[in-house]
Order: C-alpha cells, then sequence, then structure tokens
C-alpha cells in the first residue's frame, strides 16, 4: 500500500507488515485507547482511510487487543482485511441468478446452499423457488464448488448488484482473515460457533451460569488480577460446550468507583476456542476491549477526543457517510437512548440477565485440548464441526496477490441473529423447545407469530413451529444495542456532540 503510517508502534513483525502491504492505497492511523479504563490491558484502534473510490462510503477500522500492542495492532488490521477485501472482490465476481430448485436441476443438489437450511428470518416468503442472487463458495472438506446466496456471503450492500434486495441484513458474523486459508476459515468458523452457541443463552436470554475460576491457568489468573486491583468485579460466564468446545463470555461491574463512560457498564467478550484456558483469556481481554471501545465509539465527544489524534473522529466521519445514521435504526435509535442512561440504570437493566449468578459450572470441568495457534484451532474446530455432521463453506475473498487470506464462513444449519433479526431455523427452535421458552408457539400465523423457515420434513416433524417476534421484542426490551450496535461516532455526531 502507499499512503502515511501514524501512530504504528515500532517494531512491528512480519504478520503485521503482511497486511498493512496488502491494503489498498491510503493512511493507516493507529492509537491506544485502553487510556480510557483503568484496567491496563492493551486496547487500540487502527483505521485505514483509502483512496480507492470503490471504498467511498466504507470506513475500514479495527479494534484490537491482546497481551501486548502489537498482538492488539495485528486484531485491528485483521479486521480493516474483512472489511476491505470483500468490497474489492466480491462486488465485481461472477453472481448467478436463479432460485435453488433450478440450480439443483442443473447442477445437482451438492452444489447449492439449501436457502431453507440458512437461518431465515421467521415469517420469511424465501423459498426453494425463490430467485436469488448466489456465488461461489467452497466446501472446506473437499474443494467442491458450492453457490451460496449473496446474501450471506456479502460484507456490506455495497457487494450487491443494484436493486438486489437481500432476504436477511447483511451481518459479518463468520468473517475470517490471516495468512493462509486454513487459518481465516478456522478464525470465522469460531466466531459462527461462538455465536450459534450463546445466541440463545445469554445477553437477554442469559441463565445465569457462573464459571468458577478456582484454580485456572497463571495466565488468566493474571488477568483476573489485574481486574480486581482496577475494583472491576469480573464476572466470567458459562454458555455451552457443544461440539467439545468452550464458549464462554465475561461481563463485570465497577466496584471502587464509576466507569469513564456508563456504557461501559453493558461491555461483554465472548470466546470459543478448543482451549478451556485459551478460552478464557479471550473472554476476559475482550471484555476489556468492549469496555475501552464502547467508551470511544459511543461514549461523550471528549473521551474520543482525549485519545484519538486531532481531526480523527471528523475524517472518520466524512468517509463513513457524514451523519448518515446506522443502517439499523433501531440500534441508533435505542443506543441514544443508552447515552442518557447512567451507569446504575443500565446496571438495573442487566441486573436479572447478564449480571445474574444463578448457578456455577467449574473451569475445571470444560472439555479442553491444546490449541497453541491459528492452525491447531482451526484443525480441533473443523474436525469437531464435520464429525456432527455440517458442511463448512467458505467464500474466498483474499487480494489477487493473496498475501493475506480473507474468507466469508457459511455453514449450514448454525444460527445467529434470532433476538434482533429473528432468525432461527431448526437448531433454535429445538433449543428454545428444550428451554419450555414463550418464543415458540403453535398454531395459526398472524403478524407477530412467524413460522419458521424449515424444510418440509422438518417443519412437519418439529409440528410447523412458529417464533413470537413480539415475545422477543418484549424479552430484548431496552437491551437491542447488546445485540446491535450502530456504526461508531454516529450518535455522538448526530446529536452535536463530536
Amino acid at each position: 500500500m502507499s499512503g502515511a503510517r501514524i501512530g504504528l508502534p515500532d517494531g512491528l513483525g512480519a504478520a503485521a507488515h503482511r497486511y498493512l502491504d496488502a491494503f489498498p492505497a491510503g493512511d493507516v492511523v493507529a492509537f491506544p485507547i485502553d487510556g480510557l479504563d483503568r484496567v491496563g490491558l492493551p486496547v487500540w484502534v487502527v483505521a485505514l482511510f483509502p483512496e480507492d473510490p470503490a471504498l467511498d462510503g466504507i470506513m475500514p477500522y479495527g479494534v484490537g487487543y491482546g497481551a501486548d500492542a502489537e498482538q492488539a495492532v495485528l486484531g485491528g488490521l485483521g479486521e480493516i482485511a474483512e472489511m476491505v477485501w470483500p468490497t474489492l472482490t466480491l462486488s465485481a465476481r461472477a453472481k448467478t441468478r436463479g432460485s435453488y430448485d433450478d440450480l439443483v436441476r442443473a447442477l445437482g443438489a451438492a452444489a447449492v446452499a439449501d436457502p431453507l437450511t440458512l437461518c431465515l428470518p421467521a415469517g420469511s416468503p424465501v423459498d426453494r423457488a425463490t430467485v436469488l442472487e448466489w456465488v461461489e463458495a467452497r466446501r472446506w472438506r473437499d474443494g467442491a464448488a458450492v453457490l451460496v446466496p449473496i446474501d450471506l456471503a456479502a460484507y456490506s450492500a455495497r457487494e450487491l448488484s443494484p436493486g438486489y434486495r437481500p432476504f436477511t441484513t447483511i451481518i459479518s458474523n463468520g468473517m475470517g482473515a490471516g495468512p493462509d486459508l486454513d487459518w481465516a476459515i478456522g478464525h470465522g468458523l469460531c466466531e459462527i460457533l461462538q455465536r450459534d452457541g450463546n445466541g440463545l443463552l445469554f445477553r437477554a436470554l442469559d441463565r445465569g451460569v457462573a464459571l468458577d475460576v478456582a484454580a485456572v491457568p497463571a495466565r488468566a489468573q493474571a488477568i483476573l488480577d489485574r481486574y480486581a486491583a482496577a475494583g472491576i468485579r469480573v464476572l466470567p460466564k458459562f454458555a455451552t460446550d457443544q461440539f467439545g468446545l468452550p464458549n464462554l463470555y465475561c461481563v463485570g461491574a465497577d466496584t471502587g468507583q464509576e466507569p469513564a463512560a456508563p456504557i461501559m457498564a453493558t461491555a461483554c467478550g465472548e470466546a470459543c476456542h478448543p482451549d478451556a484456558g485459551a478460552a478464557l483469556e479471550k473472554a476476559l481481554t475482550e471484555y476489556a476491549a468492549s469496555r475501552a471501545r464502547k467508551a470511544f465509539a459511543h461514549g461523550p465527544a471528549a473521551l474520543a477526543a482525549s485519545v484519538a489524534p486531532e481531526g480523527y473522529v471528523a475524517r472518520f466521519m466524512a468517509q463513513a457517510g457524514g451523519a448518515a445514521k446506522s443502517s439499523d435504526p433501531r440500534a441508533f435509535k435505542t443506543m441514544q437512548d443508552w447515552t442518557r442512561r447512567s451507569a446504575a440504570e443500565l446496571r438495573g437493566w442487566l441486573g436479572d440477565t447478564m449480571l445474574s449468578e444463578r448457578s456455577t459450572r467449574a473451569f475445571a470441568d470444560l472439555p479442553s485440548a491444546p490449541a497453541p495457534d491459528g492452525h491447531a484451532r482451526a484443525a480441533a474446530a473443523r474436525a469437531a464441526v464435520e464429525a456432527a455432521g455440517f458442511d463448512i463453506l467458505y467464500v474466498d475473498m483474499s487480494p489477487p496477490d493473496r498475501a493475506v487470506t480473507v474468507v466469508k464462513v457459511i455453514v449450514p444449519g448454525m444460527e445467529v441473529e434470532t433476538m434482533s433479526y429473528y432468525r432461527i431455523g431448526a437448531r433454535g427452535t429445538e433449543k428454545l423447545l428444550a428451554l419450555d421458552s414463550p418464543l415458540i408457539r403453535f398454531g395459526a400465523a398472524t403478524e407477530t407469530l412467524r413460522p419458521v423457515r424449515l424444510d418440509p420434513a422438518t417443519a412437519e416433524r418439529l409440528g410447523h413451529p412458529l417464533f413470537d417476534t413480539a415475545e422477543a421484542d418484549r424479552i430484548v426490551g431496552p437491551l437491542y444495542p447488546l445485540y446491535r450496535e450502530p456504526e461508531a461516532h454516529h450518535v455522538a455526531f448526530a446529536e452535536g456532540r463530536a
């Protein structure tokens, strides 16, 4: 890439320079934001201000964290790659238009992803006869080509054909970046496992399963000690260990003094990793990143100005589209309300959910397998998922020179965004039925009792379930920004505070 590199720490290793050299022309600006909090764990913002007009309206930036500044910067660079390369590659890629039924007749069932397995929104009119746009993915197991709807492959609406309306809100879940294909796919797959595993078990649906952290590995204990010294009662929690991978998350509450911005009270870190110690470390460090990131992105303008280079936020907003509101108006509106609340009010909303403790799960009882790097993590996650009968698909969006690898992972049958976008399939339905949840109903469909979109055999087996969207909205209540946030700085900008 060409352009200025501002604020990057000295001595970055080869992995960071591979990202930097692969980026399109533009200025890279980096700076730490962990000074907004008192935990002291490294958290960095890294932003690319691109010169390519194809990226107008897209603000590529990442918030990275880790044991040191280099790890934090590397994480931020990876997030930039996940934002840039889909737009620069997928938008120009050939697309196939047709229905699942038509494509199966031409190519065979193994070569086309069934939309009824892709976690459609409840009540969606999409079925196997619906004409969609498709792009080529590959099956990780055998490398075979599989067409997937661009609705799931895209990172943003910029990759869609003019006039194409996606059947669901576009999300980034499953994006992965790394030095090679296996590393990147494993990254995206663990994110899918994380969200598929915890989506109906935490946030507004939190079961209150606290993790007993007696006898945790020394590195995790050192992080716990830092929180204690900072006057923050950190609360690691257990979501699931399905597929033999610990799925954990971390929340907490300030005890010695209030946080710098009230919204920090809503922070959460998540992790899914074959190694239980690594999962706990990631959840703990991501919790610190979430605290600092929320203060920087949605807190008072003075906080952002205290850590960002002069003019950064104005330049960010100009690249991102000025004062444009979030593509999710509900997220924008509810975040506006959050920014006017005190930390005590926000904690009060979370007392029966995220901050609850109703039972415990011992850390020592978690399944755990060594996975010292991204390749080992990928191999363990792949083996577990494929053994359970799932296909792992990926859309390769890497730059032409493959200096780095960027993919979007899609696993038909796994689910995400049920409580925000009402996306639900067989797995989510069965989980909610097992919990005797009021979210699944039976009988006649209405405006708010919407059919779960399933293949005919599964729909018959489950009794043609309905998802109660009104009940979902009631349960989420004011907690919607736990699920979806507006773009950074947009709330403050719209209110004249930035």
